[in-house]
């Protein structure tokens, strides 16, 4: 698969212990005003590869008022306008995969109130212009926890993160979702990291089959969302056919809860 050995390269850092000895990093740590400004404002102490691969991601170690901290930088700015035929033989039209996308991601997410998206800001590093985001410590992707069989303590909870996800999934069209860049705490919250193949300008859903249950703030979080606000929020980064493509993608879901509902009831359906 195209670009896997960076990906993975990511994630075998992502997931160098099972238990991290300190508490898990909730997203009031690694997201907002703080989590940014030293992400921006850190000395850059170090840089290396993560492997191979056309996304040709490093690893950062940043140290700001004796502080250090790690995080990945992305300078990848791939975009082929019309039809590309990918490597697995699918098609896809206006191809992008961006650094751009990853900086999307998480603003997007902290407009939905997910907290599921690590801290990712512009800057330069090396000479390059990219994103780096914030290294969550202690996680380790879902493919582990499924090798492992490691058992959520409390199912319906889980069940309803993985739903969370799928939506935001659906919501930005990303091309790239597998178990490998979805990460796992020990208290088992989910992070979801690599969103450079996102908000893609397909209008219909990716997989509208996967969304059976519906978090009931998040539904009134996206039916909220306005153009005007997103072209604020996340202008610098998407064109204004990407963001008009979430919007039409938010109206799909948003007739597809409804429809869910009136096949099967709300207490079937909608969930806190």
């Amino acid at each position: 698969m195209r670009g896997i050995v960076a990906r993975i390269g990511i994630v075998a850092l992502v997931s160098t212990a099972l238990y991290a000895q300190a508490a898990p990093e909730t997203a009031e740590t690694y997201q907002g005003p703080a989590a940014e400004h030293f992400l921006t404002n850190a000395r850059i102490v170090s840089t290396r590869p993560i492997g191979e691969g056309v996304t040709r991601p490093f690893l950062v170690t940043l140290e700001l008022d004796g502080v250090t901290r790690k995080a990945v930088f992305k300078s990848i700015d791939e975009r082929k306008a019309g039809v590309t035929t990918l490597a697995d033989g699918s098609a896809e039209i206006d191809f992008q995969d961006s650094w751009q996308t990853e900086i999307a991601g998480y603003v997007f997410d902290r407009m939905l109130g997910l907290g599921m998206v690590p801290a990712t800001v512009r800057r330069r590093v090396d000479g390059k212009v990219g994103s780096v985001q914030w290294f969550v410590e202690g996680m380790i992707p879902e493919s582990e926890r499924l090798e492992k069989k490691l058992t959520p303590p409390n199912p319906d909870e889980w069940s309803e993160q993985v739903f969370k996800v799928r939506l935001f999934d659906e919501l930005i069209s990303n091309a790239d979702r597998h178990l490998k860049n979805i990460q796992v705490t020990s208290n088992f919250q989910i992070r979801l990291i690599d969103h450079s193949r996102t908000f893609r300008v397909n209008r219909s859903l990716r997989k509208p089959d996967s969304l059976e249950k519906f978090s009931r703030s998040l539904l009134e979080r996206i039916g909220r969302l306005e153009k005007k606000e997103m072209q604020k929020q996340l202008g610098e980064y998407l064109t204004g056919a990407q963001i008009e493509r979430v919007l039409q993608r938010r109206d799909a879901i948003l007739a597809l809860a409804k429809k869910r509902v009136a096949e099967k009831g709300e207490a079937a359906v909608l969930y806190k």
